[in-house]
């Protein structure tokens, strides 16, 4: 993912609190030591007022090793021990809901906690950017580069509004050169003539090449000329895109250093990074006309090929096609390509699903929906909140009543008087409805497993998906996909 990269950087540099050392090993690209480091001090109860937001970090950088059940217990321990205001907290709490849902591939939950943050009045500037990075990432996963371009240009507005005596500003307007760069060589890879068949990205209503940011666009060895990068893990990036963008045009010397940058990533643990650099590797060396390059690089995950549609596994079929028919393998490419295109096709309606629902949210921000209308003032931002919630299987009437500020009593006695139902028959009702859509929605893709769906939505457990479904729509989940599959 575009964000592994940056994730601890900014993560660290938004923290009101950060452990003495923590920041200078993480800018020397020393991520693994920062996470041993920052463990140590979790591990030991602290009554320092920084104590929850060290924990916060660590959970993040958990998060971005790949870490997930590691990272969810330490953000509810963050949540437990912080000492901050409701308010902040309500913040924080959307804060780390957004990027729990953006690790899951819950991308119109993670914009919504995103936007929620972002455009609270009251937030601190550098969560305000976090969040614009958070939405960032969104819109480049769902592969609206452009849109991506877009975010990164309202994030340098707010880095330049950072006060100049602020000693994180620097590194905070380095994070944004890199970032430009990175976004630039991304569309060489994406949008590459050479990789023309790579349908995801190459879609008219995902992505039109041909609108770029109004901003100029940078090479990557350009911006370590003319700009004075001096975090060293950015110089890094820098190095290693600039080494990128050489493969791309064919020089294999430039293959050295990128094995380089990928032993650093295997060294501080961080698998989702390393995963991405390998596909990266290999697009560019297909653009290079250079299969054995990218059949290299992709070494050990080459043969990671789950069953079903997974947006993680669609950069690696796409390879895994292009390293076949290249080495004349026309029965396995075309096999493997089928496949990609299924996945492509899956992955693309989803995002559209996604940013329907992003948008719709824009335009609908006062009142949520005709239930929404039914509750009192301060009852509806409950509800607004279990339905940003509502694909989390741990989301609990407890976290419901914290967020609003209420007893669990009083929130329940509410919800029953005012809609007929208690927040756990709202919460099971509306992930019903989200699932049945994601059944109606995605009938054409042939594929789609209820399981998938209910995962998608908190619900894990089959028999428990199976029995609230039948009882919502007097029918099961499987007999929604079949009802309206149309005839061959």
């Amino acid at each position: 993912m575009f964000n592994d990269f940056y994730f601890p950087l900014i993560s660290c540099l938004a923290s009101p609190s950060k452990p003495p050392g923590i920041w200078k090993k993480i800018c020397n690209a020393k991520i693994l030591s920062a996470s041993a480091d920052l463990g140590r001090l979790v591990e030991n109860p602290s009554t320092e007022q920084g104590a929850s937001c060290w924990t916060l970090l660590y959970a993040d950088i958990q998060l971005a090793m790949g870490l997930d059940s590691d990272a969810e217990e330490s953000y509810r321990h963050a949540r437990k021990i912080s000492r901050a205001s409701k308010d902040e907290i309500r913040v924080l709490s959307s804060r780390t809901t957004g990027w729990e849902a953006f690790y899951r591939r819950r991308f119109s939950t993670a914009m919504a906690c995103f936007e929620l943050v972002a455009n609270d009045p009251g937030v601190d500037r550098r969560r305000r950017i976090e969040a614009l990075f958070g939405s960032m990432s969104v819109l480049f996963e769902l592969g609206h580069l452009n849109q991506a371009g877009g975010m990164l240009d309202e994030i340098e507005l707010e880095v330049d509004q950072i006060g100049e005596l602020d000693d994180d500003k620097g590194a905070w307007g380095e994070i944004v050169h890199t970032m430009r760069a990175d976004l630039s060589l991304q569309r060489t890879l994406r949008h590459a003539p050479q990789l023309s068949d790579h349908v995801f990205w190459h879609s008219g209503q995902l992505s039109d090449p041909s609108r770029l940011d109004a901003k100029p666009e940078l090479a990557a060895e350009r911006l370590l000329i003319e700009t004075d990068i001096r975090v060293p893990v950015l110089r890094g990036r820098l190095e290693y895109k600039e080494s990128l963008d050489r493969l791309t045009r064919g020089q294999r010397d430039a293959l050295t250093p990128l094995l380089e940058h990928l032993d650093w990533a295997d060294t501080n643990n961080l698998t989702r990074y390393q995963r991405n650099v390998r596909l990266e590797i290999a697009l560019a060396g297909l653009i290079a006309d250079l299969p054995q390059v990218a059949e290299r690089a992709l070494g050990p995950i080459i043969n990671e090929m789950p069953i079903g549609f997974d947006h993680r596994q669609l950069e690696l079929q796409y390879c895994v096609a292009r390293i076949y028919q290249a080495q004349g393998r026309a029965h396995l490419s075309r096999q493997m390509y089928s496949k990609y295109a299924m996945t492509a096709i899956h992955c693309a309606r989803e995002g559209a699903c996604d940013l329907a629902r992003i948008n719709h949210r824009r335009h609908d921000a006062v009142v949520v929906d005709d239930v929404a209308a039914r509750l009192p003032v301060k009852y509806r931002r409950a509800y607004k909140y279990l339905l940003n919630n509502l694909d989390r299987s741990d989301l609990s009437i407890h976290e419901i009543a914290a967020e609003i500020g209420v007893t669990v009593r009083a929130l329940q006695s509410t919800f029953k008087s005012h809609l007929g139902a208690t927040p756990c028959e709202v919460i099971r009702q509306q992930r019903m409805k989200r699932i049945q859509q994601d059944l109606e929605d995605n009938r054409e893709a042939g594929g789609l497993l209820v399981h998938d769906a209910g995962n998608r939505w908190g619900v894990p457990n089959r028999s428990t998906l199976l029995n609230a479904y039948k009882r919502q729509f007097n029918e099961a989940p499987s007999d929604t996909l079949h009802r309206r599959q149309p005839a061959n």
